[in-house]
């Protein structure tokens, strides 16, 4: 045993945090707020606004919809909804029902979803016109298209949802080649959501921001916690949370004071601001919080130095209820930071973290060891996966009786009692956000045509552009079976017809062997870095809007663009310097330029060709084509 008992017993007061919290549902405490301010402005997006009587009118009338369509208590329904208010009621009528939601990414690939529904079997299905034809063919699945308010038949709650049931499920990347599903149940989101609300206090002055695709969990509280506590919930437009530009207007326009940002999103925001827009648009911001991947401190600093929102760094995976840690990133506590990232710091209620070493033991402050989650946010487990959860949830060898979750995560205890993540003990990734299994993308790939190795890679493919955020992407190395030339076009085509845009890596490099070190393993350092292509010399860029977008190529990617046909993503750029393209060219041209335009016009001389059409629908382009794109030849993007 190398603990000392005055370590012993710091760990246990760290993780003394017991609060008793009353036996409730999502709904009962929605319904409770309703009662307490029905005339409070609720719910709002660019074309319609609820107040709390009119969102629980709303959402009362759905749920007895629901009941008539054959949704039971217990049952899931799965929502394949634009963001609007729409979505936000539905979620809600799901819960009034006694049901479970399952949110269903509609940029997925239509196989992807598939496996998504066989696996959960929805009773029901709420989409709209436009997605109806994507899930025709799935068998017994009741659907409704849901785009208009209803007429209200009452308000009184149907107190239908249990403790024990489960509230939603979200699927994540399977290491096994398939998602899969992550059951969470109303005991642990009341909880969680119960002591933000202690933590950070939303008061009827309060508005929060929901700009997380529903598909992650962390849009979890932004669907809930604000009716918890009387304030508003603002719906930002669909895509718009890509685009650091329009959350500023979005922010400055319903004077927004909550938010969440991914770091790396923070990031793009951060460039995208001056000290002149910060003052604009961020005014009424008082709060922002971060997760989903390592924050850096230095990122931190700089949005001290802009703003006066307190920023807050929070940790958790989809299995234990959205977030199980807290840690201030700004103020003293950021003075304090020595390393380069924020600490994912202590528990929340009711949550303990242990760090153990391969035997299970405790380590002391300062060394590394596997983080475990134990309390009362642990997900039910894996849907229809029990050989799965029995891996991943473990018996408690401390605590007789109760559960443990083996997140993956390597990490050490600080003196100040915080947690300090370090990185992971396994192949799972998170870029930008996202959680990847590098193993399900391999297993795919194995099985294309002619494919006998393959191996996904995450690196930094332009270490020019690396600055601000994380610059990885996706590389897959293949090794052919018959020896001859691999079609990598056509594979990475056939890839996208499975994998979600964040899961397809952005190039296919064809190796005659994969590298092996000394003791047979797979060599990582040993794989080649991709080749940035520059096309054949063409013109040289004309005076004017062309010779600007150059230059802002050559300045964010670090090498001297004199082409007009230099394609900005063949270069090494990615989605984070797309959002800062956009931004710098904004300010340059004084007019809105999207991160979609550069998406979809990546060369110098498309670019040119968008910014200066007059045409509203030309300035609009890439903006409304971000999502078709996700299933076409060009590169994705995903931060949020």
């Amino acid at each position: 045993d190398i603990m000392l008992p005055g370590e012993y017993a710091q760990l246990a007061q760290i993780n003394a945090t017991q609060v008793e919290i009353p036996e409730t549902t999502l709904s009962a405490q929605v319904a409770e707020q309703a009662a307490k301010t029905p005339d409070a402005p609720a719910l709002a997006d660019a074309r319609y606004q609820f107040s709390y009587r009119e969102m629980r009118e709303q959402v009362v009338t759905l749920a007895n919809l629901l009941r008539e369509r054959g949704v039971k208590p217990g049952d899931s329904v799965a929502v394949a909804l634009p963001r609007s208010v729409f979505l936000t009621l539905a979620l809600h009528a799901i819960v009034e029902a006694g049901a479970a939601w399952l949110p269903l990414d509609t940029g997925y690939p239509d196989d992807r979803l598939k496996m998504m529904l066989e696996d959960a079997r929805p009773s029901l299905l709420i989409t709209t016109d436009d997605q109806l034809p994507r899930f025709s063919d799935i068998p017994n699945l009741t659907r409704l298209c849901y785009n208009a308010p209803l007429t209200p038949q009452g308000s009184a709650p149907l107190k239908l949802s249990q403790p024990h049931h489960t509230a939603y499920i979200i699927f994540t990347s399977g290491s096994t080649g398939r998602p899969k599903g992550v059951m969470v149940g109303q005991t642990a989101i009341v909880n969680r959501l119960l002591w933000m609300q202690n933590h950070y206090p939303l008061t009827g002055e309060d508005v929060v921001a929901q700009k997380t695709p529903c598909s992650f969990d962390v849009s979890v509280w932004e669907f809930f916690w604000p009716f918890i506590a009387g304030a508003k919930l603002v719906m930002a437009e669909p895509e718009a949370h890509r685009d650091p530009l329009a959350m500023q207007q979005f922010f400055a326009e319903y004077g927004v004071t909550t938010t969440h940002f991914v770091p790396s999103m923070l990031a793009a925001f951060v460039a995208s601001l001056t000290p002149q827009t910060a003052r604009q648009n961020c005014a009424t911001l008082k709060q922002v919080f971060c997760s989903g991947e390592a924050l850096p401190a230095d990122l931190c600093r700089e949005w001290q130095q802009l703003t006066s929102a307190a920023l807050h760094n929070l940790y958790g995976p989809t299995e234990a209820a959205v977030d199980v840690s807290w840690y201030p990133a700004f103020g003293e506590e950021l003075a304090q930071v020595r390393g380069s990232s924020v600490p994912i710091g202590y528990p929340v209620w009711n949550t303990g973290l242990r760090i153990l070493d391969a035997i299970m033991h405790p380590v002391p402050p300062g060394m590394a060891g596997d983080l475990y989650l134990t309390g009362i946010q642990l997900a039910q487990g894996y849907l229809g996966r029990p050989d799965l959860t029995a891996s991943r949830f473990i018996a408690d060898p401390f605590a007789p009786g109760e559960r443990m979750y083996r997140t993956g995560d390597v990490a050490r205890w600080l003196d100040n009692g915080a947690v300090e993540y370090l990185g992971r003990s396994d192949d799972q990734l998170k870029i930008r956000g996202q959680r990847i299994e590098l193993g399900e993308i391999d297993r795919v790939m194995q099985a294309l045509p002619d494919v006998e190795q393959a191996v996904t890679h995450a690196c930094v493919i332009n270490q020019a552009a690396a600055t601000g955020g994380d610059a990885r992407q996706l590389v897959g190395y293949l090794v052919s079976q018959s020896g001859l030339p691999l079609d990598t076009t056509a594979l990475q085509a056939q890839l996208r017809e499975t994998l979600p845009p964040h899961m397809v890596p952005v190039v296919l490099l064809q190796l005659p062997q994969l590298p092996l070190s000394a003791n047979g393993k797979l060599d990582r350092k040993a794989l080649p870095l991709p080749e940035l292509k520059a096309q054949a010399p063409g013109r040289a860029p004309k005076a004017g809007s062309e010779t600007i977008i150059a230059a802002a190529f050559s300045s964010l990617l670090g090498c001297d663009v004199q082409d007009a046909d230099a394609d900005f993503f063949a270069l090494g750029g990615h989605s984070l310097l797309a959002m800062k393209l956009a931004a710098q060219l904004s300010r340059q041209f004084t007019r809105q330029v999207t991160p979609g335009q550069v998406m979809v016009a990546s060369t110098v001389a498309k670019l040119a060709t968008i910014i200066d059409g007059e045409e509203d629908s030309s300035r609009r382009m890439g903006f409304e084509t971000i999502l078709p794109l996700r299933e076409g030849n060009g590169p994705t993007l995903f931060c949020f």
